[in-house]
Parts: structure tokens; C-alpha cells; sequence
């Protein structure tokens, strides 16, 4: 009996250690080791609006992982080619040429990276199936945006809602976007638009015609490896900040377009970089004025925020002393389609501080309009123009693209991006850092 019991006692004593065993080795490893895991972990957490994983499929096409609680639909995406104004699903993709060739790559997290090769084949969700939904980043409204990335050539843009418009001052439908290798940086960069266009367009210094609100990371990181790039805006804190595998490397650098216009007086911070803004929307966005310095004028910045569904324009500006009186300012604004104004007569109002007018109840704003706008101001004795009129044309929204960004001038095929995507997603809420390093799943190196 002695030795019965002694030799259930060892049993119980080996089982004990064996399942001590299991659990230490557990808690050793992530929660989330296979890519079905990992795959669930992105899916699982709360407020997801899309998740691509290039593996989840309908109706022949790529489509997306979602919180019913966040968003009611999933979102298709397309393959598409610079110059061919058709989109494809993967299995009806025509190209087989080197540069254009539909390619896998199984070394990700997830297992099904996509190979996007700059204008060559990248992919995106048409604006038409997304729009007015919480993947339309715009407005003062939270989001995350994620992408499990592997750099296989030239950097540059990565995913989110970006036409860059042909690089015009007032040109573009740009909102939010993750980049690698700008503004001379080896790590991520996340891109924001108030204005769609410019950022600066009142400025002559070079490189004013792009845009110039962003955030970046003070880590670099290399090609060849798998990175969970990601951007957060916290409009409750004005920030957007980017992250490496989860971790924010906090940046002081200023951009030089800005100091031009701010003349700051010592490093600006980049990551958290504070945007005080709402992101651009195609139906309502922030138009900048030009012609005009802060040592001469005292303003930083004048502009209008129209809102085409309401058909309502706000002036508004940010002056170097706030206090300070300045000489009367008007603007005059004017709606034209086909080249005839929609308008009795062209509006003339007073620009003050947050002054506001509305367009005639009958008149409504579509794309294709296009917007006449300019600034005046009372100098001895006279009303002279600021600057340049501002022509601004209404357009519908762009799409959310993958790998490649839009209206690069004249659409070169061989501009942008060479890497692997092995998923995407977005959220409607900021991630901390714990969530964001608790998915930050890097693949095999």
C-alpha cells in the first residue's frame, strides 16, 4: 500500500511539473505564434474597421476583417496598374511581366504577403465602397493605422488615403498615410492633410508644393525586414505620433517649409507632431491663402474652411501676436461651374477672426465646381490683392490605396514603392503602445 501511494504520489508529482512545464513555456511565448493567431489577435481587438490580410477572399477579391461594433461592412479591394484604367481581381490579373507579376511572399506574420511594385501593380479600396464610412479618415476623428511591411526596394509610400494631385499647390485629395524614407529618414513617417493640397502654399521655399504635416520616427530600420509601421491621431491631445514594432522614438525635427512660414525659434517636435486640424475631407477642407510673410504682415497663416454641404465658408488666421491690430482684411469668393459663376454676384466680406458667411440656399456646390477666392487688404488708402486668386477645384475623394500613392504629376509607372504587405488595418480609436506592440508581430527575418 506504502509503495502504491508513493508510486501515485511521483506520477502526480511528474504530471505537476510536466503541466508547469507547458505553462512556463506558454508565458514564455507570444499569445498569438501561428499566423491564424496572429491573424485573430488583429481581428479581435475592439474597434477594428479593416483588417486585410490578403488571405480572407470574397467573391473572388481580397476583403476585410471587421468589428460589427466599429463598421457594418467589409471592404473589397482591387489590383490595379498605372496606365490601365481597369482593376482586377487576383485571379483575373493579366500581367506576368517581371516588374508587373503578381508575387507572394510567405516570411510575414500572416503568411500571404503581396508583392506591390510602384506604379507596376499596387491595389486599393475604390473610394465608392468606403466612403462616409469610419474608413474615411477625416474630420477630427481618432484612428490607428497599421501596415506589416517588408521594404524590398525604394521607399516611399506605404498605405492610407493619399493623391498627391500633381504635386500643385492646390491640387491633391490627400488625408492620412503611412510613408517610409522621407524628409531623409530610414523609419516611419505618417502623413496628414488639413488642406488636401500644399501644406504651405504661401510659401516660396523649396519643396512648398508638397505636403509638409507629418510625424517621424526616430528609429530606423532596415530592408529586407518585417516592421509593423504604424500612426495614431489623438485629436483630444492634437497628435499624431508613428511607431516602429510598437515602440515611439520621439523626433525634434523641423521641417524647413514650416520655419519659413513660423520662423520657430528653436526644434519643432515630430514625433508627437501636434496637428491642430481637421484631417481633409473632399467635402469639407481647409484653403490657404498666399502672398503674404509673417515679418511684413504679422500673420503666419491665412485661411478659409469650407464646407460644401452646408455651404458654409469660415475665414480664420494665426497671427504672431494675437492682440495686435492689424489693417482691415476682406475676402471675396466665388463659385464657378464651366467657367460661369453659380452666384448673383461674387461675395465680399470683411475677414475677421472666425467670420462666416453662407452661400445662397440654391446654390450647391458638386465636384467638378471650382472655387475663386482672394484676400485684400486695406493699404494706404487702397484695396490691394494678397497674393495670387486662389483657384480650387472640387473633386470626389480618393480611394484607400496599397503600395502606391496617387497623382504623382504625370503618373510615372516606375515612381514609388518597392515592398511586401503582409496586412493592413485600421482602427477608430488611437492605440496605446501596449496594444500596439502587443501586435506588432514581425515574421521571419
Amino acid at each position: 500500500m506504502n509503495i502504491s501511494r508513493s508510486r501515485a504520489f511521483a506520477a502526480l508529482i511528474r504530471g505537476l511539473m510536466l503541466l508547469a512545464a507547458v505553462v512556463a513555456a506558454t508565458a514564455g511565448r507570444s499569445q498569438a505564434d501561428t499566423p491564424a493567431e496572429r491573424i485573430a489577435k488583429v481581428a479581435g481587438t475592439k474597434g477594428l474597421v479593416a483588417f486585410w490580410d490578403f488571405t480572407l477572399m470574397e467573391d473572388g477579391l481580397w476583403t476585410s476583417h471587421f468589428d460589427p461594433a466599429a463598421v457594418d461592412r467589409r471592404f473589397p479591394v482591387v489590383l490595379r496598374r498605372i496606365g490601365d484604367p481597369k482593376s482586377y481581381a487576383p485571379a483575373d490579373w493579366p500581367y506576368d511581366d517581371d516588374d508587373s507579376k503578381l508575387l507572394y511572399d510567405d516570411s510575414g506574420p500572416f503568411g500571404r504577403a503581396v508583392r506591390f511594385n510602384q506604379g507596376f501593380i499596387f491595389a486599393e479600396v475604390p473610394r465608392s465602397r468606403f466612403d462616409r464610412t469610419a474608413l474615411d479618415l477625416h474630420g477630427r476623428n481618432p484612428f490607428t493605422l497599421i501596415a506589416w511591411t517588408k521594404f524590398i526596394g525604394k521607399r516611399h509610400f506605404v498605405t492610407g488615403i493619399w493623391d498627391e494631385g500633381g504635386w500643385q499647390k492646390y491640387g491633391g485629395r490627400r488625408q492620412a498615410a503611412l510613408f517610409g524614407g522621407l524628409f531623409g529618414s530610414q523609419g516611419v513617417v505618417g502623413h496628414i492633410s488639413a488642406t488636401g493640397a500644399a501644406s504651405y502654399p504661401q510659401s516660396s521655399a523649396p519643396g512648398s508644393q508638397y505636403a509638409r504635416l507629418r510625424a517621424i520616427d526616430g528609429r530606423a530600420f532596415e530592408n529586407g525586414r518585417w516592421v509593423a509601421m504604424a500612426m495614431t491621431f489623438r485629436p483630444d491631445r492634437d497628435e499624431v505620433t508613428v511607431y516602429c514594432n510598437g515602440k515611439a522614438t520621439p523626433t525634434r525635427i523641423t521641417d524647413p517649409v514650416a520655419q519659413d512660414v513660423y520662423q520657430y525659434a528653436e526644434p519643432v517636435s515630430s514625433n508627437p507632431f501636434t496637428f491642430t486640424w481637421p484631417v481633409f475631407s473632399p467635402r469639407k477642407f481647409i484653403v490657404k491663402f498666399n502672398g503674404y510673410r509673417v515679418s511684413t504682415s504679422g500673420v503666419y497663416e491665412h485661411w478659409l474652411q469650407v464646407d460644401v454641404e452646408a455651404g458654409r465658408v469660415i475665414y480664420d488666421r494665426a497671427q504672431r501676436d494675437p492682440q495686435a491690430a492689424l489693417p482691415e482684411h476682406r475676402v471675396r469668393f466665388d463659385v464657378l461651374r464651366e467657367g460661369r459663376s453659380l452666384l448673383p454676384r461674387s461675395i465680399e466680406r470683411r475677414a475677421e477672426p472666425k467670420s462666416s458667411f453662407d452661400l445662397p440656399a440654391e446654390v450647391r456646390m458638386q465636384p467638378g465646381d471650382e472655387i475663386a477666392t482672394s484676400l485684400w487688404v486695406h493699404s494706404d488708402g487702397q484695396l490691394r490683392r494678397v497674393g495670387d486668386e486662389v483657384r480650387y477645384r472640387l473633386r470626389e475623394g480618393a480611394p484607400f490605396t496599397f503600395g502606391r500613392a496617387l497623382g504623382l504629376g504625370d503618373e510615372p509607372i516606375a515612381h514609388g514603392a518597392q515592398l511586401c504587405l503582409d496586412g493592413v488595418a485600421v482602427f477608430n480609436r488611437a492605440l496605446n503602445e501596449d496594444e500596439l506592440t502587443a501586435l506588432s508581430f514581425h515574421g521571419k527575418q
